[in-house]
């Protein structure tokens, strides 16, 4: 491998394995709509990145819950707008109608619409089990990501991911990046040196891709701005994030 090469993409997205799982999925998902598709895995390992990276590309809707958006109305104003329609002064009820109508009018002549559902675990139960219902009456591909294990905080919401799961077309459960995630992200951030590299590796696979971006952006300014990224940058760029020598062993070894 050439561990010399210029920064490729700047655009924040890498094909590593990660993003390859989810585009698997979202082809599943596409395909055999009939089923929702479930992304999981913990907070920083490259899910939302790639989402909204393959939600251009597919021409899919991406949602991300937040505090707003985790009741129903919150859930239907997001979607309605996400769709490309005006959820301006309508009641729940309404929204939900329009929701509805939104995603049945989506559809292409050979495509049904694909709807991402992003960090779904926030969301209360009424607008959960409205979300299934609105897959089911529209029939849009649903592909649904976040932390199971957060979903299923309360017995109520157990029993909604119960019926989730019964439903599933495929659930991806991500881990760590892999050692060529590692490589391939700091080939992106041109980082040179073999010694830089098994750094980069054993640091990705101990933390996370969010980790490991944070940790290369720092390295990437403690260059200046002019040459590539090299070990030294590394452990500068990890003693600001972290003030202390004693974690180094997370790229030492």
């Amino acid at each position: 491998m050439n561990e010399q090469i210029v920064r490729r993409s700047g655009t924040g997205f890498v094909d590593i394995a990660a993003s390859r799982e989810i585009l698997k999925a979202m082809e599943i998902a596409r395909d055999i709509p009939a089923y929702p598709v479930l992304i999981n895995s913990k907070p920083g390992m490259g899910k939302s990145t790639a989402l909204r990276h393959y939600a251009k590309t597919m021409e899919a809707f991406y949602c991300e819950v937040g505090q707003p958006s985790k009741g129903m109305k919150g859930m239907l104003k997001m979607i309605v707008e996400a769709t490309g329609g005006s959820a301006y002064n309508q009641y729940s009820a309404d929204l939900a109608d329009t929701a509805e109508e939104r995603l049945k009018g989506c559809w292409s002549w050979s495509q049904r619409p694909i709807l991402i559902m992003d960090e779904v675990q926030m969301l209360e139960l009424a607008p959960l089990r409205e979300l299934l219902r609105l897959q089911e009456l529209s029939g849009c591909s649903l592909v649904l990501s976040g932390n199971d294990k957060r979903l299923a905080r309360t017995q109520s919401h157990d029993s909604a991911l119960q019926q989730i799961v019964s439903r599933l077309g495929m659930r991806v459960d991500l881990g760590p990046p892999t050692e060529e995630d590692c490589c391939s992200i700091g080939i992106d951030f041109n980082v040179e040196g073999r010694e830089a590299y098994e750094a980069l590796r054993r640091y990705g696979r101990q933390t996370s891709v969010r980790d490991l971006v944070r940790l290369l952006n720092f390295s990437g300014k403690m260059t200046g701005g002019h040459g590539s990224i090299q070990l030294h940058h590394l452990k500068t760029a990890f003693l600001t994030i972290y003030g202390s020598k004693k974690d180094l062993k997370l790229l030492a070894g």
